[in-house]
């Protein structure tokens, strides 16, 4: 967002966002948790971060050096909502066991890719299953959680002391917004689980839309004026 809006970016911004991340986590597990899902259901969505935290920790470098860049941010967004969209026309007649949280699982290590997201694919994922909208959107939910806090924590027990003693003011009120727009988000989509999940695919497709037509807007060299004597 920062390189689609012109603005500069923070050195320390990972760790800006690490912050913000543990705070949504924080509210979007308050929402979760309060309608008190069964043991099994989370049990199963902790095992989900597995892939994925192994996948980070042995690729996470390679992937901030090689993807990220606009064009290839442009092209997964679009990607994505195609996939949401085609994955949504599936039957709902699951709900989610093994199989269907390892599939996710495994999809959750796509959205190492700037571009992808994790709780994106994990919906994809577990809508290819044929499990039903509501359910899905739930799961897909409490499984981010896991490997979400986690990738904070490991960024922000990393950060250099400095660095943090400067966000200090930032982080105090960043991290309670994020919380709470975490937990207000996350109750409203529980209220309208079970709808169709095109508004997301759409999202996505113009915000593709978007990106590309800046990124070729930005690649175009002004037209030079000539002068005349």
């Amino acid at each position: 967002m920062p390189w689609l809006l012109g603005w500069p970016l923070p050195a320390p911004r990972t760790t800006f966002a690490a912050g913000l991340h543990a705070g949504s986590c924080a509210g979007i597990a308050v929402a979760l948790l309060a309608d008190r899902p069964p043991a099994r259901t989370l049990a199963l969505a902790a095992s989900t971060c597995l892939p994925a935290a192994v996948a980070g920790l042995l690729a996470a470098d390679a992937v901030e050096q090689r993807l990220g860049r606009p064009a290839q941010l442009a092209a997964l967004l679009a990607v994505g909502g195609v996939a949401l969209a085609a994955a949504d026309r599936r039957p709902q007649d699951r709900t989610v066991g093994r199989r269907e949280a390892g599939l996710a699982a495994l999809a959750q290590v796509a959205a190492l890719a700037p571009g992808v997201s994790r709780s994106g694919a994990a919906l994809t994922a577990l809508r290819s299953a044929r499990v039903g909208r509501a359910e899905a959107e739930r799961f897909a939910l409490l499984m981010s959680l896991p490997v979400t806090a986690g990738a904070a924590a490991l960024t922000l027990a990393r950060a250099d002391r400095a660095v943090l003693r400067g966000l200090a003011g930032p982080l105090v009120a960043g991290v309670p917004a994020a919380a709470l727009t975490g937990w207000a988000g996350s109750r409203h989509a529980s209220r309208r689980a079970g709808q169709a999940l095109i508004k997301f695919s759409l999202y996505r497709l113009a915000l593709a839309v978007i990106t590309g037509v800046v990124v070729r807007l930005r690649a175009t060299p002004p037209a030079q004026t000539q002068e005349y004597s």
